[in-house]
């Protein structure tokens, strides 16, 4: 099982967000675009697993008195992997998603091993690295469009990732409220 802990955006929101990016993804319909449906903010990938209910249970324990929080989007921003560009949607820092994110890491480091600057992000799209000369159109577009969206976090979910069609489907295994 292909397991990951992550903020389900309200749907709402993914409607809004899609609907701010249609002529983007019109200009630039080569891309790999996330459908709206799959659109999450990863806090924790534990990959390939079995352990599905000890997951759960730790993660319950670990944030039985987190408080719920608003998340406020930044811009579209990118980074590279290798030869792939990946466009997201940021979001402003919230010290209580840090602190969820914080102490998620702490519990299941050992287990998992992901160590690395917590971003706060909403991928939209993946891409082949351009040209240099698309590659400088690309990001003066992507810093030209605003989306503005904010909502209340009251809940993370543990999902499964389903691979095998062209996109992946994500399957609730687990609600955690927050207070």
């Amino acid at each position: 099982m292909r397991l990951f802990l992550a903020i389900d955006v309200p749907k709402a929101v993914k409607e809004k967000i899609y609907q701010e990016l249609s002529s983007f993804r019109n200009d630039y319909r080569e891309f790999n675009w996330v459908p709206f449906e799959n659109y999450h903010i990863t806090l924790y990938f534990f990959g390939e697993t079995n352990k599905n209910e000890s997951i759960d249970r730790r993660i319950k324990k670990v944030v039985f008195d987190q408080e719920g929080f608003h998340l406020y989007s930044n811009a579209l921003d990118f980074f590279i992997r290798g030869k792939k560009m990946i466009i997201f949607l940021n979001f402003q820092r919230e010290r209580k998603l840090e602190k969820l994110v914080e102490k998620v890491n702490k519990e299941f480091f050992s287990d998992f091993h992901q160590e690395k600057k917590y971003l706060p992000h909403l991928t939209l799209a993946r891409c082949r690295l351009p040209s240099k000369q698309q590659y400088f159109l690309l990001k003066k577009k992507i810093k030209q469009i605003k989306i503005n969206v904010s909502f209340l976090v009251k809940e993370i979910i543990l999902f499964q990732s389903l691979l095998g069609g062209k996109k992946p489907v994500y399957k609730k295994i687990s609600t955690i409220n927050l207070l």
